[in-house]
């Protein structure tokens, strides 16, 4: 197997493992709206939080004052960044709290604004599940603090694997570049040596032609004396 055939194998190997590399399981609003209501549900200031309708629910909280119901008008996964490795998917979950007097966001914008943190969720890809706010914002802290320079690839359009395989690939690629160099040299010096011991050869052969002449002639010139 030639050196730039392994080398056009080795590329093609790095290509099909970027290409095919596993994706996740892809989230779905029905995966959002359940971890949704689990948020809700496990929010020690919700006091009711009980479905009786299709997106209707009685809810009633101590976030601020509000004994009635809940309604969900809009389901949203914003997945503009899923093409990358670790870009954000996020799930918005658009309510309506009915009967609210006119003035409640004026009263109570800064209690609302708290809770309405509930109603954003964030996919965790290694886990593929779905994380509150604060479940992601904590996680995301944890991950810094480990090492804020793993945090840089984040950002990438790779995971690390990838880029570790593709500096292994560079690696090996660049080993055997210097090998087929040194080969190309050694090979190169044998040729010249090959050439140079072929030209002695030559002279050789022409020197004892010319030697023999001289034999030949010296013999002919003793030859005529005698006679």
């Amino acid at each position: 197997m030639s050196y730039k055939f392994k080398i056009i194998i080795l590329i093609i190997t790095c290509l099909s493992y970027i290409g095919l590399h596993p994706g996740m399981a892809q989230p779905t609003k029905e995966s959002l709206i359940l971890a949704w209501e689990n948020v809700q549900k496990s929010d020690p200031q919700i006091l009711v939080f009980n479905k009786i309708a299709k997106n209707r629910y009685k809810f009633k909280t101590e976030h601020f004052p509000f004994n009635g119901e809940l309604k969900v008008l809009n389901i949203n996964i914003d997945d503009r960044w899923s093409d990358y490795e670790y870009g954000t998917i996020m799930g918005v979950i658009e309510i309506e709290l009915l009967d609210l007097p006119e003035d409640f966001l004026k009263k109570h914008s800064y209690s609302y604004s708290i809770w309405s943190q509930n109603n954003m969720l964030y996919f965790d890809k290694k886990s593929e599940t779905w994380m509150s706010t604060k479940e992601y914002y904590a996680q995301n802290q944890k991950t810094y603090n480990l090492n804020p320079f793993t945090s840089i690839f984040k950002y990438l359009p790779f995971d690390i694997t990838s880029i570790i395989f593709i500096v292994i690939i560079v690696i090996i690629i660049f080993y055997l570049s210097r090998i087929q160099k040194k080969n190309e040299k050694y090979i190169n010096n044998a040729q010249d040596m090959t050439k140079k011991s072929l030209e002695l050869v030559h002279k050789s052969l022409a020197l004892g032609e010319e030697t023999n002449k001289i034999l030949r002639e010296i013999a002919e010139l003793l030859k005529e004396k005698k006679i």
